[in-house]
């Protein structure tokens, strides 16, 4: 996995801990939405004193965290603080980054899967927070992987779309899909064109940067492929690749079916299907619209990393 994983931070929202809890601090735990199980994992702890109170050495300068990796009870991660009681006066706010290697939270690092793990702060209800850990993949080379069992996880905004591929049908664009996926190179990109009964559209550099709004949708690797028609139909969660004028023009860009749409077969190069997350491609196909096309979401859809889920041969 690229080290750009490590840099998304798109903060999970938490619960406020109950006042009764620490009387007078108010206390969230949050952390990114995911990173790399070969990085690192930073939690961020935000106290808020809205009385003057004292309150333990822990929670200033230690942990005291529990863990569940995919639902099951794992290692706590204690940490003592320095000292005793601390007193703080009302109106003062602390925020604390708690760093730890990814690895920390996982039963096995080299599962070669995405994990979820949920972590909160021991005896303080509600402030807890979730992550996704993914696999290792920053020494896996292309070759090595067999792609009729490689997954791909698209991680969203909006929830996660898991897809596979059929590199028996179009192998050139599995493998360009997978190259790029293990590059980094759609993380942080967004979905730019999303038409309802139809399609969702991503897969352009260009949306990384809002000030290339107007060159959105025109972006690619560099190179061009070949068009592989096959006779995947474009069925409602299929994944296809976008292309310009001409059948050899497709490049990075793809979409992933939401309704059926046979006028596409044999016109486009389909590789894959989503076989988890519907749920997902429904959310984002039902987003507030506008643009002159009435077809660019009023809110970004961000795809926040594309987590290669390998399967060596």
């Amino acid at each position: 996995m690229n080290n750009s994983l490590a840099l998304v931070f798109a903060t999970c929202l938490t619960a406020v801990c109950a006042a009764q809890e620490i009387p007078g601090v108010r206390l969230t735990l949050s952390a990114p939405s995911i990173v790399a199980a070969q990085g690192d994992m930073s939690l961020r702890l935000h106290i808020q004193v809205t009385e003057d109170c004292t309150v333990p050495s822990q929670l200033l300068t230690g942990a005291n965290l529990t863990v569940r990796t995919n639902g099951q009870p794992h290692k706590p991660v204690l940490q003592d603080g320095k000292g005793g009681p601390v007193q703080l006066l009302k109106g003062t706010q602390i925020q604390r980054l708690l760093t730890f290697p990814a690895a920390t939270f996982l039963i096995n690092p080299d599962a070669g899967e995405l994990v979820t793990v949920a972590v909160g702060w021991k005896g303080l209800i509600g402030v807890d927070c979730t992550f996704k850990v993914a696999p290792n993949t920053k020494n896996i080379k292309l070759e090595e992987l067999d792609l009729n069992k490689t997954e791909v996880m698209l991680v969203t905004n909006y929830g996660d779309i898991h897809l596979a591929f059929r590199h028996d049908k179009a192998p050139k664009h599995v493998e360009n899909f997978v190259k790029l996926c293990l590059q980094g190179f759609y993380d942080d990109t967004k979905f730019h064109r999303v038409i309802k009964n139809f399609m969702i559209q991503g897969g352009c550099p260009f949306t990384q940067h809002e000030k290339l709004r107007e060159k959105w949708g025109s972006g690619g690797a560099g190179y061009q492929l070949k068009l592989e028609a096959s006779d995947l139909r474009h069925l409602r969660g299929t994944l296809s690749m976008a292309r310009g004028d001409g059948n050899d023009t497709a490049s990075s860009g793809f979409f992933i079916v939401h309704k059926d749409s046979a006028h596409l077969d044999g016109l486009y190069s389909a590789f894959g299907n989503v076989v988890k997350g519907m749920d997902t491609l429904d959310r984002i196909a039902n987003v507030r619209l506008g643009g002159a096309t009435n077809s660019a979401p009023v809110e970004p859809v961000t795809l926040q990393a594309a987590v290669v889920l390998p399967k060596k041969k």
